[in-house]
């Protein structure tokens, strides 16, 4: 309760004040009133006095309440005036609210324009993007179809060069084989006819050879006692390389034993063989025909 009339002091000092006056003036007529009707009678010069007391007392409470209304409607007047600004204020800042929010709706609004504006140009950006991309994989395509047609054209081309290099090749192969065939040919003709010259005269050198020998033999051979015409031994004689005889096989013979073993004792006292005249004649193995002559 205390707390309300504090409030209300507060909130409302000239009027309290106000009342609060209005109160001790009515006390105090009721004082005066209580007093005359209770007490003496008082002369008539003193009660005279007390009227005039009570009457001056009475146009100071108006002067007072007069002053008190005067100030309570100068604020009510500054009140209402505050409040009429107050309410000019809340009516201003109104239309400043209802300006700025029809000036932020307008700037939402193209905000919005530009947002979806925005968006179509971004849109239309990523379809022309798209279309370039798809464009681009297009041709990548196409060339990487035409890098691999030329890549195969060029594969064919080099199997077809490495085929007619390897043709060329084989024919420079072929014909070199060929003339390593006819000079091999050649070679082994030559190689032949010198052999066979060189065989005919290693073979004439030989029988010059073993008629040498069986000269030399003849030389050393004892006729035996008894020699028939046209007996004859073939004779096989193994010398080392000095021309001494290692070895004497009497092959076939047409005489007698005495003929046989007079012919192998002069091959062994005819040891050493003398040299042939070229060296290519000698041989080991010597086989002649021991035909004296009778």
């Amino acid at each position: 309760m205390h707390s309300g009339l504090w409030h209300d002091i507060k909130n409302h000092p000239h009027a309290m004040l106000a009342s609060i006056v209005l109160h001790l003036v009515l006390l105090v007529i009721v004082t005066v009133s209580l007093n005359s009707t209770t007490a003496p009678t008082l002369p008539a010069k003193k009660q005279v006095k007390t009227l005039q007391a009570v009457v001056v007392n009475a146009a100071q409470v108006d002067a007072e309440l007069s002053k008190l209304k005067k100030t309570e409607l100068n604020r009510k007047q500054k009140e209402e005036a505050r409040k009429k600004r107050l309410q000019d204020d809340a009516k201003k800042a109104q239309q400043q609210r209802r300006a700025e929010e029809k000036r932020l709706a307008e700037l939402k609004r193209k905000q919005q324009q530009r947002d979806r504006a925005e968006k179509e140009k971004q849109k239309q950006l990523d379809k022309d993007r798209q279309l370039k991309q798809d464009e681009l994989a297009r041709l990548e395509k196409k060339r990487q179809a035409e890098q691999q047609k030329l890549a195969a054209i060029e594969s064919r081309r080099k199997a077809q060069e490495l085929e007619e290099q390897k043709k060329k090749q084989a024919a420079e192969a072929e014909i070199r084989r060929q003339a390593e065939e006819a000079e091999l040919k050649r070679r082994m003709a030559e190689e032949e006819q010198r052999q066979a010259q060189l065989n005919t005269r290693l073979q004439a050198l030989r029988a010059q050879y073993v008629l040498q020998i069986v000269a030399h033999v003849e030389k050393r051979w004892i006729q035996p006692a008894k020699l028939q015409q046209g007996w004859q031994c073939e004779v096989s004689v193994q010398q080392n390389a000095l021309g001494d005889v290692t070895q004497v096989k009497m092959l076939r013979c047409t005489g007698d034993e005495a003929f046989r073993s007079s012919v192998e004792r002069a091959i062994r006292r005819a040891s050493p063989l003398p040299s042939p005249a070229d060296p290519q004649a000698f041989d080991r193995h010597i086989q002649f025909i021991f035909k004296p002559n009778i």
